[in-house]
Formats: structure tokens, sequence, C-alpha cells
């Protein structure tokens, strides 16, 4: 049992820092902006964008995001990683798309944590010898469901989390969309739905060798 219990608490503790990961540049800026008061060294209101990718074409002596440093050395598909403070006075934000990211981002905590908690119930059950039923089954189904639809609602956060930056950015100051797709987590949505048909196949042959004996 103690086993089980641990095996539960690192799944917690591992979708936890899924959480964390795909959601630390936002927590971080509230989190420093809440230390700051939202105020720079020279006392002006700000705002700060964190691990902004930048336009590499804003770098001296860089064309088409490339440099040339000397005969021997240059420097290709330059990315740029910047924390950017914005003057207060220039943030004008739409409050809806404010709201739809921190729908979205309570969104894909909401379904991190029922995976979690659904492979939680799956470990007892194999605990318990009843990993086999209908149940248990239906509940491994669902948690690759809910990979495949954390993926698109992860997709859709970094979206709308790029726009509120945007939004915050002037000129000549351009950031890049750096959002990407995560194939691997659907990938291994559509490995668990898999898993999970084989399961079945599985229950239902031992339900007719039963019947057969």
């Amino acid at each position: 049992m103690k086993r089980v219990r641990l095996l539960q608490l690192a799944v917690y503790i591992v979708f936890a820092a899924l959480f964390f990961q795909n959601a630390a540049t936002g927590l971080y800026k509230g989190f420093m902006d809440g230390i700051r008061g939202d105020v720079d060294t020279s006392g002006v209101v700000t705002s700060v964008i964190p691990g902004s990718a930048i336009d590499p074409r804003l770098i001296a002596g860089a064309k088409d995001g490339n440099m040339k440093l000397n005969n021997n050395y240059s420097l290709e598909d330059i990315s740029v990683n910047a924390y950017v403070r914005i003057n207060a006075k220039f943030i004008n934000t739409p409050s809806w798309l404010s709201a739809l990211n921190m729908i979205l981002a309570f969104a894909c905590f909401i379904i991190l944590a029922g995976i979690a908690y659904i492979i939680n119930k799956i470990i007892y059950s194999i605990f318990e010898g009843s990993i086999f039923e209908s149940k248990q089954l239906k509940m491994i189904w669902w948690i690759g469901l809910s990979l495949i639809v954390y993926t698109i609602v992860d997709y859709a956060y970094q979206q709308v989390d790029f726009c509120v930056s945007k939004s915050l950015i002037n000129s000549p100051v351009t950031i890049l969309n750096a959002s990407a797709y995560d194939f691997e987590v659907l990938m291994c949505g559509l490995l668990v739905l898999i898993i999970a048909e084989a399961f079945k196949q599985g229950a239902q042959l031992k339900e007719e060798q039963e019947l057969t004996i």
C-alpha cells in the first residue's frame, strides 16, 4: 500500500510540474509584478513580459535573422529571449482577452488535475486487482481523450498568451510567436486510447474464457 501511495504522489508531482512548466512565464510575471509593485527603478508604473522572443532583425548588424561575425563565423536563425518591461500607460490589452487567457490557463490546470486524479484511481484499482473492470477501462479511455483535449486547450492558451503579449508591445520592438502544438502529449493520448482498446479486448476475451469454463 505504501508503494501505491508513493506512485500516486509521484503522479501529482509530475502533472504539477507539467502545468508549471507551461504556465511558468505568466506566473513569474505576476509574481515579479507583485514584488516590485509594478514600478521600475525610476518610479514609473510598468508591466513585465518575461521570456519574450524578440525579432532578431532588431539587432544591429543582423539581416533576416542572420549576422556575420567575421570571415570564419556567422550566426544564423538568431533567437533572442528577453524580459520586456513596459510603461503601464501604453498597456491597452482588451479585458476579454486577458480573461480568456486566465480561463484557458485554469482549464489546463483542471484537465491536468483530472488526469492525475484518474490515474491515481487506476493505480489503486491495480492494487485491488480490478483493473480489467469496465469502469476502470472507461477511465483509461478518458485519460487518453483528456490528453488530446489538453493539447488543444494548451495550444489555444499559448496563442492567446501571445496575443496578450503582442498587445503590450509597440513599435519598434516586436515579439515572435514561439507557441507550438504539443505533439508529444498528443501521441501519448493516442497511445493511451490504443492501450484502453487493447485492455477492453483483453477483458472481453477473459469473460469469454470464464463463460466457456
